[in-house]
């Protein structure tokens, strides 16, 4: 009987540590989650997102890898070391910013186009049913239409963050007006 009481009292005593120490990794990461925003907008950005550019815009390459942020003077800025990749491209200027999947990019007729042009050429036809997630971003620069393809540079991203923060930022400029 005292055996089993000491082992109970072990186990309660195991998972409470178990709960407590997951609890502290959870609040580690929410801190460096909150340090890593903080940073951001002392630097004016509102979100970064690490992308590759498969076609489209004026100063990258394809497979550049990229960081696009997205700015609380209400601009996008791409970043990619050591080269220019134009100025701010104020969010007014955006005239589309959609997240689509291969199969939806295909029976798009203007972004057809741009496969047909060669700028850009998706890979290899995945085995797995999960199709990979693409940004289409189209904006106005200097009276020029530009149309942009990125992919996410790591699985874990969500391109719809991008798209939900556009559209909070363009509603809070019309709100604002």
């Amino acid at each position: 009987m005292t055996i089993a009481i000491v082992v109970i009292v072990v186990l309660i005593v195991s998972i409470i540590i178990a709960k407590s120490s997951r609890q502290s990794i959870k609040d580690d990461a929410q801190k460096q989650v909150e340090n890593y925003q903080k940073e951001l907008l002392s630097r004016n950005i509102i979100s970064e997102h690490q992308l590759i550019h498969l076609g489209g815009h004026p100063y990258l390459q394809v497979n550049d890898k990229v960081t696009l942020q997205i700015k609380t003077n209400n601009t996008i800025h791409f970043q990619k070391e050591n080269t220019n990749t134009g100025e701010e491209i104020p969010i007014s200027n955006l005239t589309r910013y959609d997240v689509k999947t291969e199969s939806q990019i295909q029976s798009d007729v203007t972004l057809t186009r741009l496969l047909a042009l060669g700028i850009f050429a998706f890979g290899a036809k995945k085995k797995t049913k999960i199709e990979d997630q693409y940004l289409i971003l189209s904006y106005v620069q200097n009276d020029i239409d530009i149309d942009c393809i990125f992919k996410r540079r790591f699985d874990y991203q969500q391109l719809g963050d991008i798209a939900s923060t556009l559209n909070r930022v363009k509603v809070e400029i019309n709100a604002s007006k």
